[in-house]
């Protein structure tokens, strides 16, 4: 009968002991790497708003730079910008899910070489907004805040159709970005924009709404031929003091025969939340009511 010599059984001991000790590792790695990643990051601050406004804020692990709503942002984690996201910051932060809005192409590549999820949200329509609402609600399981948060906003909107739906639609131009002192170059938005659509609500008609783009460029000369006769010019976010507002309308002078400027009906949106889609483009919608129908009782 045989015998195993000692030298074997050393030999053997060290083996299953080397061997478990690297089973062990290998499953404790594996585990932790399906662990350690918790939470989300986002960049957008229409995406941040809504997420609080689903009363997730909490899973928030870290936000973009310029996401400045609500409050309860202030001291949070920045994880760069759509141009310039800060990779390594989200690689200490080791998030399960990566959100944006709109798409961010470095973003995505990071996502898949380390497995994270990433979610990419257009929110370019209001059926876009909504569709978006409820998907983060999904992700945050909050789906039920989500469907309330949808029925508030289409229900404000709603009526806002109901009070403007027989008032004649004014033609205006939305100007969504130039440079002060100069009309050379306008960038205005399109039929397909939300803003478009929350300006019909408002009883409004946007004098591009032949476009087929969501915002689009166009020149001083091009004005002439369409005849606004409102212009609003979105200047989210800036602190503007009265006499600047005042060289912005002054600007508008050099194209007198436009109905808009002979008749002084120029407004500038100064809220920074004017031009974001998300559950306060209400508050929006119902202020360009109130401009384009001032003559009217709105209840607003």
């Amino acid at each position: 009968m045989s015998t195993v010599s000692p030298l074997c059984r050393c030999f053997l001991k060290s083996f299953f002991l080397y061997a478990f000790i690297f089973l062990f590792t290998v499953c404790f790695i594996s585990c932790s790497s399906s662990t350690e990643k918790s939470g989300i990051v986002v960049i957008g601050p229409n995406i941040t708003e809504i997420v609080f406004s689903l009363g997730a804020g909490n899973k928030l692990k870290g936000i973009g730079d310029f996401d400045d709503y609500p409050p309860e942002t202030k001291d949070m984690e920045r994880i760069g910008s759509y141009l310039s996201p800060n990779l390594e910051k989200i690689t200490v932060l080791k998030p399960a899910t990566i959100i944006v809005s709109g798409d961010i192409p470095q973003l995505k590549e990071y996502a898949q070489q380390t497995g994270t999820q990433y979610y990419s949200i257009p929110m370019d329509t209001l059926q876009q907004i909504y569709d978006g609402i409820s998907l983060l609600g999904e992700i945050t399981h909050t789906s039920n805040r989500a469907k309330h948060l949808i029925n508030e906003m289409t229900q404000q909107f709603q009526q806002l159709d109901t009070l403007t739906r027989n008032l004649e639609p004014i033609p205006t131009l939305l100007v969504v970005g130039r440079e002060p002192r100069d009309l050379s170059t306008i960038q205005v938005a399109g039929a397909k924009s939300f803003l478009s659509e929350i300006l019909r609500l408002a009883g409004g008609k946007n004098v591009y709404e032949d476009s087929e783009e969501n915002y689009l460029e166009i020149s001083a000369e091009q004005i002439l031929s369409r005849a606004p006769e409102v212009i609003i010019e979105f200047r989210c976010g800036e602190n503007l003091t009265q006499r600047q507002l005042d060289a912005l309308f002054l600007d508008w002078k050099s194209l007198e025969s436009v109905p808009a400027v002979s008749k002084s009906r120029i407004y500038f949106i100064l809220e920074s939340y004017g031009m974001r889609p998300g559950p306060r483009i209400t508050n929006i919608a119902k202020k360009i009511a109130t401009l384009l129908h001032p003559e009217v009782e709105l209840g607003l």
